[in-house]
This record gives structure tokens, sequence and C-alpha cells, in this order.
């Protein structure tokens, strides 16, 4: 039972990662298209998002 509930989170948790690897990656194709003022911007927005989420 252990493994299983280790592996589930393992699992969980990589697919958190994936999801705010490609957020990242759309604010950084944001910013190039030029459809965001300013890097730091989607940057400021990106961790304000994260910091704080549940995992």
């Amino acid at each position: 039972m252990e493994v299983a509930v280790k592996k589930n989170y393992a699992e969980t948790l990589e697919q958190y990662q994936i999801e705010v690897r490609q957020c990242v990656m759309d604010g950084v194709r944001q910013a190039r298209e030029g459809k965001t003022k300013d890097f730091n911007t989607v940057c400021d927005r990106l961790e304000k998002k994260y910091t704080n989420a549940k995992v």
C-alpha cells in the first residue's frame, strides 16, 4: 500500500512539474511575441501564481 501511495505521489508531482514548465514556456513565448509589456512582469505573475500553489 505504501509503495502505491509513493508511486501515485511521484506521478502527481511529475505531472504538476510538467504543467508548471508549460506555463513558464507559454509566458516566455508570449513575451517573445510581444503580447506582454515586460518579461519581468510575466515572470512575476508566474512566480506569484505558483509560489504557494498546492502540490
